[in-house]
């Protein structure tokens, strides 16, 4: 006897995803954009201009992420506490926390220095890079997430 897997439900995965992440992604371009555009005014540096971008991205994006969480947590529990705020940092770290260490690290920084240098443009280049970075980060993104919701339900 043949036993099938549950059918998933792609399209709503996929809007789940986009719900939780695109609102998120578009303050990150901002501060991607301004954090690399503000470093290079400044210094001219191609590896201050990759950092300054990284660094900028990371702050709007989990700025966001964050911000949606505990507000999210507001509306289940209708009041914060540290309890609340410590499974909101420990949900974050579940979900990002591999992702993250090789994105900011290794991946988004590389690819902010290189895409500039390789455009000789540094709004494209910047733009391209982070594009390109996002790839990655969210593979292993996505699927800590989901493991985050089966294993805590808090």
């Amino acid at each position: 006897m043949i036993t099938t897997l549950p059918q998933r439900n792609v399209p709503a995965k996929i809007s789940e995803w986009l719900t939780r992440y695109f609102p998120a992604e578009i303050i990150a371009i901002i501060g991607a954009m301004a954090g690399g555009l503000l470093t290079h005014y400044f210094f001219h540096n191609p590896v201050l201009t990759a950092l300054g971008g990284t660094w900028g991205e990371n702050i709007g994006y989990y700025g966001k992420i964050l911000y949606s969480d505990v507000q999210a947590r507001k509306k289940m529990d209708e009041k914060i506490t540290f309890i609340s705020i410590v499974k909101v940092f420990r949900n974050a770290i579940v979900e990002f926390g591999f992702a993250e260490y090789l994105d900011s690290f290794i991946i988004r920084p590389f690819a902010m220095y290189f895409f500039p240098k390789w455009t000789g443009n540094v709004v494209l280049g910047l733009f391209l890079g982070k594009i390109s970075a996002d790839v990655t980060f969210y593979l292993p993104t996505i699927f800590f997430y989901e493991l985050r919701k089966k294993y805590f339900k808090d």
